[in-house]
């Protein structure tokens, strides 16, 4: 029984270890990997023997488990979660099938641990289910804020790059490039969130999918309303013949007198939003220091 329960605990503890040092060294891994395949591109013929276990068993196993799940997933909501994982940015390195077995299998590998540290240490059954149905469930919510966080930073990182983008589209077409070639020189010279999304974009248009259908894509993607208006401009120029260029002035004009009217805004809730804090922190602080001394001598004098 003993044993049962030091492998449960160290199977948990280790679980924690690779959760918690995973982001540290996942940049890394991707550097060290992409080293690793520009250093054996001339030997293409011999990589599929050369593939870690990792892409050989574990990956096909996890894409074979997500096509399964995604089978019985009625088509309306697997369309709408995918969109979701396209916006939070989380389909940039991973398939959408491994990311759903992945989460799946995190949920019910979490669920089932628990129940069997319960079970071991002689837990109630009641309880035992309680405490299992309460992990599955905070598991998901978890996966849940994870995802709605992902995508408020990242279209927030979008509105904070889009009036820079459209600056450097409209010299680029200005100066004789091609919407095609002003995202491309977007790419090399922004780095960001928003640049992948115009590499999907530009990668779409040279496969041959028509350029009006891959604008709504970056849409849909980014699911960001300045970038939808963007669009939609690009789009109704392009359909009436309208020069690019001033159009792209026209909306660069609108896009930064926004901001400027979102820093004022965000200037004249300031007062509010601090008012609360001094209120618990500055005023008590304040009156210790003002009235301290002569409740001390008041005292004294009554003693």
């Amino acid at each position: 029984m003993l044993y049962v329960v030091l492998l449960s605990a160290f199977m948990l503890l280790f679980l924690l270890i690779i959760i918690l040092l995973r982001p540290i060294f996942k940049r890394q891994m991707v550097i060290d990997k992409r080293v690793a395949y520009i250093e054996k591109m001339e030997d293409v013929l011999s990589r599929e023997e050369e593939l870690s276990f990792n892409d050989r068993v574990i990956l096909p196993i996890f894409t074979s488990i997500g096509k399964r799940i995604l089978k019985l997933t009625p088509e309306n909501s697997m369309k709408r979660r995918k969109e979701t994982y396209e916006q939070a940015g989380f389909l940039r390195h991973i398939s959408y099938e491994r990311l759903v077995a992945r989460r799946i299998i995190t949920t019910i590998l979490t669920t089932v641990l628990l129940g069997l540290t319960l079970w071991v240490l002689n837990v109630m059954p009641v309880i035992i289910l309680f405490s299992m149905c309460w992990s599955f469930t905070f598991v998901l919510v978890v996966f849940r804020f994870k995802t709605k966080v992902s995508i408020t930073t990242r279209g927030n990182s979008m509105t904070r790059d889009l009036p820079y983008v459209l600056d450097l589209i409209t010299v680029s077409v200005e100066a004789g490039l091609s919407l095609d070639g002003a995202i491309g020189r977007i790419i090399t010279n922004v780095p960001g969130a928003l640049s992948d999304e115009f590499s999907k974009t530009l990668k779409e248009m040279r496969m041959g999918i028509d350029k009006k259908i891959a604008l709504r894509n970056l849409s849909y993607r980014c699911g960001v309303r300045d970038v939808s208006i963007l669009v939609n401009a690009l789009i109704q120029a392009d359909e009436l013949g309208v020069s690019l260029g001033k159009v792209l002035r026209i909306e660069g004009a609108q896009l930064r007198e926004k901001r400027k009217q979102l820093a004022k805004e965000k200037a004249m809730k300031a007062p509010v939003k601090m008012l609360f804090p001094t209120m618990i922190f500055i005023f008590p602080s304040v009156f210790i220091i003002i009235l301290g001394p002569a409740v001390i001598k008041i005292f004294e004098t009554f003693r």
